[in-house]
């Protein structure tokens, strides 16, 4: 069997070549990777807030994350799942995890 021998006629195209394809490789690579820590950095902060006689959850979430661009009944959702309480059964003295965005 006879071989065939390869040569590079253009050597700034073959480089051009290797460099865009590794180019490709390693942000695929990264995005790969990327995606799993999209999620860690969605990941979120929790303060822990004490429950004082005439506080709301809605005033509370308004406090702790003045500037988000998340709905505030959709952060009180998640603190009654985050605490598995509802929201009529939160007194004062108690505590709670809020998240914060």
């Amino acid at each position: 069997m006879k071989t065939r021998h390869l040569k590079i006629v253009n050597p700034v195209r073959f480089f051009l070549f290797v460099l865009i394809s590794i180019m490709i490789i390693v942000f695929a690579g990264y995005s790969i990777i990327g995606a799993g820590r999209a999620d860690a950095a969605a990941v979120k902060t929790y303060k822990q807030v004490v429950i004082h006689e005439g506080d709301n959850l809605w005033d509370i979430v308004e406090e702790c994350n003045p500037d988000t661009n998340r709905s505030t009944r959709s952060i009180i959702s998640e603190i009654c799942e985050t605490n598995d309480v509802n929201v009529n059964d939160i007194q004062p003295g108690d505590m709670i995890f809020v998240p914060v965005y």
